[in-house]
């Protein structure tokens, strides 16, 4: 069987995990299928983002086709999207249907609620419960919807591989003290994005939700060198399904601007010669998944870097880590010392990798046993919790300048406590407005 490159990244997972091979590990994506339920209390901020970010990362890991079924035709209440009904929003990601029942389901909203998992959301709050225990909360954060959604299909996934206790609820106001209203924060106007792979692509989900007011301008710098190429499909949130190829950049450029950005691309590398303009964000989202380069940020001249890091193997794969730098506690310094694990010569003594080796050669098994595994649900997670970040610091709140998480886990790590960031130069774009709600007359009920 010729290897699936759209697929390897989580193909991986398996093998590595439970000693599989690459045939067996992708025939069971294939067989997971989804049903997300989505209730008449969902037709708010964190309901709708919660549904779209649910298919847009379920659709790359319940390879076997998923169903949003439930009431679909509501006025769409998110930024994610320009179309006039949820429905509409969801078909623009893309709906793949499948007959029979689903291997799994998940409900967005208390009147989705069974015997299945549900997204559940209050205020910066997201998690998940089942049946009769999902209590929906203030509704206006399309954050936590995004974490809800996301946090849902981690879930499922994980049941699907055995997993059935439940995670912890995630929180994603970084401070301490009194937690502001969704509606009483300062969005962020200007953002360097370093990375445009899985957690650069979920900044931009993050970044496009939050519902800036009609008019207001917000910048983007997006700086990658990388192209889009097969294997990104399985991981990120906004590679398409027949387009390989481009420049991340490109592509994300597209996205953005149809979303209202304002967009300036850097299509190379990071430099030491890089530095930042006076008219360039001062506030950077970091996606970069080596060491060396994340130093070269302390250089260039920004306030503040929030840098994000995933976990790479199938024991570590849903920890993210949160880390907020600037003039006081410096991205160089918190680095300096550290190095990247060195790849090995050869892939994996499992036998699947045996095989892989006979069919594709000993470098390009090599290259899939160093490849890092990979699920855009915890993308999607970490990135709300980033942008949560971004929003505090833009609001002159106190924020937190670490954490560690893992998506799975039935308790929380203590984030580190809070303190004030230096941000002279981050601006913000006003308080976060009314979110897009298009009228439009009721559609079909369902997408299939």
């Amino acid at each position: 069987m010729t290897l699936t490159r759209q697929l390897s990244r989580i193909a991986k997972l398996l093998v590595d995990a439970e000693g599989i091979g690459f045939p067996e590990a992708e025939a069971r994506l294939r067989a997971m299928t989804l049903d997300i339920v989505v209730g008449p209390d969902a037709a708010n901020p964190a309901g709708h983002a919660a549904a779209l970010t649910a298919l847009a990362v379920s659709r790359r890991t319940f390879l076997g086709g998923v169903r949003v079924i439930g009431g679909l035709g509501q006025p769409l209440q998110s930024s994610l999207s320009t179309r006039a009904t949820l429905d509409e929003a969801l078909a623009e990601i893309g709906v793949n249907g499948f007959p029979g029942p689903a291997a799994a389901t998940i409900g967005i909203g208390k009147a989705a609620a069974r015997d299945h998992i549900c997204a559940c959301w209050d205020g910066w709050r997201a998690g998940v419960r089942s049946g009769a225990r999902v209590a929906l909360g203030t509704s206006n954060n399309p954050l936590a919807g995004i974490a809800a959604g996301a946090h849902a299909v981690g879930a499922a996934f994980q049941g699907l591989r055995g997993r059935t206790d439940l995670p912890a609820d995630i929180d994603l106001w970084p401070g301490d003290g009194d937690i502001p209203d969704f509606g009483q924060v300062f969005l962020p106007s200007a953002v360097w994005l370093f990375g445009l792979g899985n957690l650069g692509q979920a900044f931009l989900w993050s970044l496009a939700a939050l519902p800036y007011a009609d008019g207001v301008d917000r910048a983007l710098v997006l700086q990658d060198y990388d192209r889009v190429r097969e294997e990104n499909w399985g991981t990120s949130i906004l590679v398409p399904d027949d387009r390989f190829g481009d420049l991340k950049t490109k592509m994300a450029e597209a996205w953005a601007e149809a979303r209202g950005f304002r967009v300036a691309r850097i299509d190379r590398a990071l430099r030491t010669d890089l530095r930042r303009a006076n008219d360039e964000p001062h506030l950077v989202l970091s996606g970069l998944d080596k060491i060396a380069p994340r130093r070269l940020l302390a250089d260039v001249g920004f306030d503040t870097i929030i840098d994000v890091g995933l976990g790479r193997t199938a024991r570590d794969f849903d920890r993210y880590r949160v880390n907020v730098f600037d003039k006081t506690r410096t991205i160089d310094a918190h680095f300096d010392g550290v190095v990247d694990p060195a790849p090995r010569p050869a892939a994996p003594d499992l036998p699947a990798y045996a095989k892989l080796e006979a069919e594709i050669g000993r470098c390009g098994a090599a290259e899939i046993g160093n490849a890092s595994v990979a699920v855009p649900y915890v993308s999607a997670i970490a990135a709300a919790v980033a942008t949560a970040r971004a929003i505090a610091i833009c609001s002159g709140q106190p924020c937190s300048p670490g954490e560690v998480q893992k998506v799975s886990a039935s308790e929380r790590r203590a984030a580190a406590a809070s303190c004030p960031i230096e941000a002279p130069g981050v601006g913000h774009a006003g308080r976060a407005g009314v979110p897009h709600i298009a009228t439009a007359p009721a559609l079909p009920a369902a997408v299939r």
